[in-house]
């Protein structure tokens, strides 16, 4: 199937095919006209042809020589005409000879055979000499037969009928090439590859094997699956590493079979726009301040892995656009970023991604935050996926928390950082956006213009903070702001209430009449279990404060009989923490 829509003439073509005497036949299409001439032109092969190897080079071949002014991308194996109009301009010949073929490469192991019981089977299925029915004429009877030569290495069909010897297309693919995204893990074969974006591996059985790798024979099949199990066994698959890689340009792996690692990379977002203004301004507008913050964060999670980064924690009323920029950030590297519920459950499948943007919170959930803790501190994470072996991945994630509410998370407020150097939640609250000037493209904007920024602005802000990065337990100095004071403060349980209130009245305790039957015990650094049981309020928790107080490391062991002065009391001894508080 020829297909010429550049001009070349009608007759110009015809001539040419009557000067080599080949059968033919031409119509023009819909869109010829008689100034600029478009058509197409079927010529017959000499045999039928059963392998897409041979058909492409059969094309090639006429492509290239026969009619080099027609369309080259017609090479392929699979081809559609449209119809031609009513008047189309058509011409036959078929006084001439088919195009010549040669007799070797014109069929290949999937080619369908009758054997003499007219059963039907693929060539690649037969391995000893065979009678059957010649497929490359109209056989009544199987005067054909399919057999090996040793001294070839290779199948051929003779047909006393044709008086022919028609030779298989000999297999180009090596055994490398043929097991490329195939390996041998313990009992079982794996495919591994990379699907828009996403890496995958999965399990397959020895019969898929062979025909995903083309292999037919019974030969190729034992010859393939040995060199598989010398060259591509991993005894032990100890971890996938999913990485980010800023200079990459497209998705890609390596497998280690010694050290059973795969190193998956993934290729960040494209240039589109260049426009690093439009971004500068945005980020301006949205966290003024912390904009250089925000930036530096930016830039260590586009050209790092395994870096430890703050957790962002971004509140506000709706409106305020928390998404847009959560949203633009996990378009840095897509494949690698995911929405997540916040909490751990059975299959893990967040933990191979880089960025995790946590929208529903459970804020009263200290199993939440205990996984927050624990996902930003373990060095590795095992991944639960449903249907496949657990494997373990290199901790690479990230996460950005955007909440409605006052109180976004719940915390241990007896953590709240004193160090900007050793801070893990950056807490702000997003203004609300100007009406005039909220655009509902913004989003879109953004990412378009991402490609550019990263390569470039943010590359200068990563090279003004990569040395200083071990200076910091989470990479980069990170604000305390008033919202996280505000969230640590507000994160207080019933027990820390009462708690707090009780060191409140050992600071007071100067100014009662409880001063002078306690407060040389106070003194002498000894909490009397009186003093707690006395108030009615706080003694109905007397169990929980103390639980509290020793959580907290304010009092230490058991309570014992202490004797002051002409009082005796049961006492717990105070820590120096406790003491420093109440002084």
């Amino acid at each position: 199937m020829i297909d010429l829509d550049n001009g070349f003439k009608i007759e110009k073509a015809e001539k040419r095919l009557k000067r080599f005497n080949y059968n033919y036949a031409l119509i023009t299409s819909r869109s010829h006209s008689p100034n600029h001439h478009k058509y197409h032109i079927i010529i017959p092969s000499q045999y039928p042809i059963f392998s897409v190897d041979a058909y492409r080079c059969l094309e090639k071949e006429i492509v290239e020589n026969l009619f080099p002014e027609s369309d080259q991308v017609v090479k392929d194996a699979g081809r559609f005409f449209y119809g031609s109009p009513g008047d189309a301009h058509f011409s036959l010949n078929l006084d001439g000879m088919d195009y010549p073929m040669i007799d070797e490469d014109i069929w290949d192991s999937s080619l369908l055979i009758l054997d003499e019981n007219g059963q039907e089977t693929e060539a690649g299925e037969c391995t000893n000499h065979t009678s059957i029915y010649c497929p490359f004429h109209d056989d009544k009877n199987p005067s054909a037969f399919l057999d090996y030569s040793a001294k070839s290495n290779n199948y051929y069909i003779v047909c006393s009928a044709c008086s022919k010897t028609f030779w298989k297309r000999k297999d180009e693919i090596s055994l490398e090439d043929r097991c490329v995204p195939f390996w041998s893990i313990g009992q079982n074969i794996i495919e591994t590859g990379i699907s828009n974006g996403t890496f995958f591996m999965e399990k397959i059985g020895e019969k898929k094997f062979y025909i995903l790798s083309k292999t037919h024979q019974k030969k190729e099949k034992a010859t393939t699956y040995r060199y598989l199990v010398e060259n591509k066994h991993i005894s032990h698959l100890t971890r996938v590493n999913y990485l980010a890689d800023i200079t990459a340009d497209k998705d890609s792996y390596k497998v280690d079979i010694f050290k059973g690692v795969i190193n998956v990379h993934i290729a960040p977002i494209a240039v589109k726009k260049k426009d690093n203004l439009f971004i500068e301004n945005y980020l301006g507008e949205t966290f003024g301040q912390y904009k250089d913050y925000v930036k530096q964060w930016l830039s260590v999670y586009t050209y790092t892995n395994y870096r430890k980064l703050p957790t962002n924690i971004f509140k506000g009323v709706r409106g305020t656009s928390k998404s847009t920029f959560a949203e633009m950030v996990g378009e840095i590297y897509k494949p690698l970023s995911s929405e997540w519920h916040g909490h751990e459950q059975n299959f893990t499948y967040e933990v191979e991604k880089k960025l995790l943007i946590v929208e529903e919170n459970e804020i009263s959930s200290m199993n939440q935050y205990k996984t927050l803790k624990k996902y930003s501190g373990q060095k590795y994470s095992m991944v639960n996926k449903k249907f496949q072996d657990p494997y373990e991945v290199r901790n690479n994630m990230n996460i950005i928390l955007l909440a409605n509410d006052n109180v976004p998370l719940y915390v241990n407020r007896e953590e709240m950082p004193s160090d900007e150097k050793n801070n893990q939640f950056f807490v702000y609250e997003l203004p609300e956006v100007n009406k005039e000037r909220r655009r509902a493209d913004m989003q879109k904007m953004l990412v378009d213009r991402l490609g550019h920024y990263i390569r470039t602005e943010l590359k200068d802000v990563f090279d003004s903070v990569t040395g200083s990065m071990d200076f910091y337990r989470y990479s980069i100095s990170t604000p305390i702001t008033d919202e996280e004071i505000d969230l640590f403060n507000d994160n207080m349980t019933e027990s820390e209430s009462y708690s707090d209130s009780l060191i409140q009245k050992l600071v007071l305790m100067e100014q009662t009449e409880q001063s002078e039957r306690y407060g040389l015990f106070i003194a002498k650094g000894y909490l009397p279990v009186d003093l707690i049981k006395m108030d009615f309020e706080l003694g109905s928790h007397y169990s929980a404060i103390i639980k509290n107080l020793k959580k907290r490391r304010l009092v230490a062991g058991n309570a014992d009989k202490k004797q002051i002065g002409g009082n005796r009391f049961f006492c717990y001894s105070m820590t120096d923490k406790m003491i420093g508080m109440i002084d």
